[in-house]
């Protein structure tokens, strides 16, 4: 798709900060529209697989820095709309059903938008965009996803050593309280081992988890004194739904698919069957193709407009947000889901 395909990321920040501006029914705006707006136009619109030819992928990528900046752009727009939530939050006492919304709305933005930016910005290959990523996790307390998702969950995908693929059978609430300190200790295990091999003690400030812990930590300590303590207790709730929504993706992206073991007692490669894809267009402009997994794991490196639609991939019913709300309610999950595993094993079954 065109770069200005993408500008419908911003629509959420944007949607979230009009609900704390004008509160009321608006609070709740943002739910609507990504639970509600999203899944209806994904099933009017439909799937566009619109390949993109391996022999086009580096003109696609080099045309234009507007790919880039329009992820760059993201990181003063969460730090904005979490300062805007500070401020109507503190200043104003509205009724607990319009602060409800403000909360909701406000971790769909960072949560859902703001962390899909920095898991596309964490894989990049320069020390300023990583940061950027890692600087929008840092606004919801994830910091450790940057070292746990690139150096753990892409070499274990698929497997029982990986945190963030769901077993068949597993529901999602299951989930969330399992990998979520699992991710952490896993992060920690990965840069230990990095120390060691480089020969760097573990209380040191080249120990990414402990530089995490004190970045974390000063952005608090910034957001106390500009709102109060008061203020504190509502904002960890806003990143713990944030990286909660996270691991519900995760959940979708992996739930079920196994990688199988080669008769050398070897673990298959990576491939296209091992990822839930979607090919939804709305929510590929809003998502910045994340939903065009499979490709993303088989080659990690390759930068959102590229990714390509693999022929053979499991396909989602729904785009991501339409998605979400089936894993809510893990009865229809399992009776949606659970059949098209067993026919995506037997597509992925040598002929």
């Amino acid at each position: 798709m065109k770069p200005w395909n993408y500008l419908a990321s911003f629509s959420i920040p944007l949607f979230a900060a009009i609900g704390l501006l004008w509160g009321g029914i608006w609070a709740w705006l943002t739910v609507a529209v990504v639970f509600v707006g999203v899944p209806a136009m994904d099933a009017i619109v439909g799937c566009d697989t619109d390949k993109v030819d391996d022999s086009s992928i580096e003109p696609v990528r080099g045309s234009s820095r507007f790919y880039s900046w329009i992820l760059y752009i993201h990181l003063p727009v969460q730090l904005g709309l979490i300062l805007l939530f500070g401020w109507e939050w503190t200043r104003q006492l509205a009724p607990w059903w319009v602060q409800a919304g403000w909360v909701l709305s406000v971790a769909l933005s960072t949560g859902g938008i703001g962390i899909t930016v920095a898991h596309e910005l964490i894989h990049r290959k320069t020390k300023m965009e990583r940061w950027i990523g890692r600087l929008i996790l840092m606004t919801v307390l994830y910091m450790h996803f940057a070292i746990e998702h690139v150096r753990g969950h892409h070499k274990n995908v698929g497997t029982k050593e990986d945190a963030a693929t769901a077993a068949q059978g597993t529901n999602v609430y299951a989930f969330i309280l399992y990998t979520i300190p699992a991710q952490w200790l896993s992060a920690w295990r990965l840069e230990l081992q990095r120390l060691k091999k480089l020969g760097i003690p573990t209380w040191s400030w080249r120990n990414e988890m402990l530089s995490f812990l004190m970045i974390q930590s000063l952005w608090l300590i910034a957001l106390v004194s500009i709102f109060g303590w008061g203020f504190l207790g509502v904002y960890c709730v806003i990143a713990f739904l944030s990286f909660g929504l996270l691991e519900v993706v995760n959940y979708i992206e992996h739930y079920g698919l196994e990688r199988n073991a080669l008769p050398s007692g070897r673990l298959e490669t990576v491939q296209e069957h091992h990822s839930w894809n979607s090919d939804h267009r709305v929510s590929r402009m809003l998502l910045f193709e994340l939903s065009r997994h499979s490709d993303h794991h088989m080659a990690a490196d390759r930068q959102y407009q590229t990714l390509r639609s693999k022929e053979h991939s499991p396909q989602l019913p729904s785009g991501y947000p339409g998605m979400v709300l089936l894993a809510l309610c893990p009865p229809v999950w399992f009776w949606m889901m659970n059949p098209r595993i067993v026919l995506s094993r037997d597509a992925a079954k040598p002929i």
